[in-house]
């Protein structure tokens, strides 16, 4: 085994979305998967002012009190700072420890784990070697054809796009190489339980309606148009289809009747996954996974895996997700089943419930052949070196 590393973990979301059980569990996977493997992890976090400091405080003190259960006590730099202003330690709020220990971290780290261009320069630069973590295929990429999100200044791009620079896909590669890796979990947090008795298909999602332009065409980055391709699925399966949402009931767009009347069942995702742990309590409520991912992950064919799926799969839940060429480089069949259209959606839902026990099965088999953090994070830190 090579000698332990000590890795800063750099991000910008999860002190700012303390709702946010289920992006707060995907992080948790990258930070519980390298301490597993025996590496120094510590974490920097940068929160931009929200204009009211009680609201700001609140944030702070819940995420270091949740990375302290994560055995992050006093592992954590939250550099709080005004939302244009550059983010470095001695021209931020600095909390979670001494601005001489963070000094230390970053000056002694080995590699920064840099989700989403988090960290930018002039910060970016202090670091010896950096490693961007991609979660966005072909959103980032795209993005970066008319914006500097400092992706030069790594030195390895990992993305989620198991497609991306395949000649399959077409997400722009900017002229780098992007290394495709496949959305982990840290297995022991996901054990198998039996669901409750005609326990829906789930999946929890942001409704957005965001979209960027590329070569002409329109690409969609919001779940609007997702969860609308597959409207009709509850009338055309036997099975109850739910969706947590972010759909207020005093909504004035109409989407949300027009999910009611289409037979989908509704919950507020801030009420069922506001943390990590009732995140995980919702999915094992679950029968499994309808996904329907960004259009923009169908259209440039990203490869895009959902990290949500892949906790899914390793709690034994089946995973039914919309073809994005991940079908490319994973098995799918059994346990995970993917779709194009409402019509072939519905099949799969008959097909996974008909043959439940197979599935169920065959899910957590596929976790732990493909989706394990130790295996995958092995193959990235030596990528890193």
């Amino acid at each position: 085994m090579r000698s332990p590393l000590r890795i800063v973990i750099g991000n910008a979301s999860l002190a700012q979305y303390p709702e946010g059980g289920g992006l707060w569990s995907c992080f948790l996977q990258h930070l519980l998967g390298l301490h597993a493997l025996g590496h120094e992890v510590s974490w920097l976090e940068i929160l931009r002012r929200s204009g009211n400091p009680t609201i700001d405080e609140a944030r702070i003190c819940l995420f270091l009190k949740r990375m302290a259960a994560c055995g992050l006590d006093g592992q954590c730099m939250v550099l709080v700072c005004d939302p244009d202003a550059p983010a470095l330690p001695e021209r931020c709020d600095l909390r979670g420890m001494s601005a001489a220990a963070a000094a230390r971290r970053i000056g002694d780290a080995d590699l920064l784990w840099n989700f989403s261009c988090a960290v930018r320069e002039p910060l970016l630069g202090r670091f010896r070697r950096r490693a961007l973590i991609d979660g966005d295929p072909g959103e980032i990429q795209v993005s970066a054809l008319t914006s500097d999100l400092g992706i030069d200044g790594h030195n390895v791009l990992f993305t989620a796009g198991l497609n991306v620079g395949s000649p399959d896909g077409r997400t722009p590669t900017l002229d780098r190489e992007w290394i495709p890796f496949r959305q982990f979990v840290h297995l022991s947090l996901w054990p198998i339980t039996a669901p409750p008795p005609r326990a829906p298909f789930t999946s929890i999602t942001q409704w957005s309606w965001r979209e960027l332009w590329w070569n002409g065409e329109v690409l969609e980055t919001g779940k609007r148009a997702a969860y609308l391709h597959v409207l009709d699925l509850p009338r055309r399966s036997s099975e109850p289809i739910e969706l947590a949402v972010n759909l207020h009931p005093n909504d004035q767009t109409g989407d949300r009747e027009l999910l009611l009347d289409h037979g989908w069942r509704l919950v507020h995702p801030h009420d069922r996954a506001r943390s990590p742990e009732q995140y995980r309590s919702y999915i094992a409520a679950s029968r499994g996974e309808i996904c329907c991912p960004k259009p923009i992950h169908c259209k440039l064919r990203t490869g895009w895996f959902s990290d949500r799926s892949a906790a899914f799969l390793a709690s034994g839940r089946p995973v039914i997700a919309r073809r994005t060429g991940l079908e490319d480089h994973l098995p799918t069949g059994t346990g995970l089943v993917t779709f194009e259209g409402v019509e072939e959606a519905a099949c799969a839902v008959n097909e996974v419930a008909g043959n439940y026990g197979t599935h169920a099965r065959a899910a957590r088999v596929f976790a732990e052949a493909y989706l394990s953090a130790a295996d995958v994070l092995r193959v990235m830190l030596e990528r890193c070196a």
